[in-house]
């Protein structure tokens, strides 16, 4: 395998093996799609999709694989286990390569060691940045990062860590978008479950809507 230009970190694969019991992390990310929060690329000859999600194993974590053309119906084989990471390299096992995120998953599963899962989405600038959502961020536990943040560095794992004041924010991570999908702004959000995770980017997503 190659790497892909989208990662800045070295992944080392230490096996083909495929992670086991990635049913809930492959329900979790057909659940935020069909909100559309892990679009498509559209309007750019990069394959891939917005947005990751991983959750906590004995031994590292399991996230979902890079440049993948759409989260829904994944697969075991759409899944890649971080066994370690350290000093900008990430060693995993699978048949594809993790997600150009792995590192800040990473930083923040180290940062927090009670949270047990980590989803990354995009949303709509429209819900998160209009007068209306603006005035909602209170309410809904919306913080954002204090400057803006790239991708796929443990950078972006330390801004983040430092914007979560608590554990059951949400982060908007400033200025964190492709530049062919200018619509939409990364955010984050940790949870004790996954499925805690996913209800509570949910219950933003519907909450910026009301």
């Amino acid at each position: 395998m190659e790497p892909t230009a989208l990662i800045q970190f070295t992944a080392k694969q230490l096996s083909e093996s495929l992670p086991e019991d990635t049913a809930s992390l492959c329900e979790a990310c057909a659940t935020l799609s069909a909100c559309d929060l892990l679009t498509s690329y559209e309007g750019t000859d990069v394959i891939g999709s917005n947005g990751n999600v991983s959750e906590r194993r004995a031994t590292g974590f399991i996230i979902t694989a890079t440049q993948l053309p759409a989260k829904q119906n994944l697969a075991p084989d759409d899944c890649v286990q971080i066994e370690t990471y350290a000093a900008g390299e990430a060693k995993f096992h699978g048949v594809k390569f993790p997600s150009s995120e792995s590192l800040m998953h990473g930083h923040l599963l180290e940062t927090f060691p009670a949270i047990q899962a980590i989803v990354h989405v995009h949303e709509s600038n429209e819900l998160l940045y209009s007068e209306t959502g603006r005035a909602r961020w209170a309410k809904l536990g919306i913080v954002e990062t204090a400057s803006d943040v790239g991708g796929g560095t443990t950078a972006v794992g330390e801004a983040t860590a430092e914007a979560f004041a608590n554990e059951s924010l949400y982060v908007i991570l400033k200025n964190h978008r492709p530049d062919w999908d200018l619509d939409r702004t990364g955010t984050v959000v940790i949870g004790r479950t996954l499925d805690e995770a996913v209800d509570r980017a949910l219950a933003v997503h519907k909450g910026l809507k009301e």
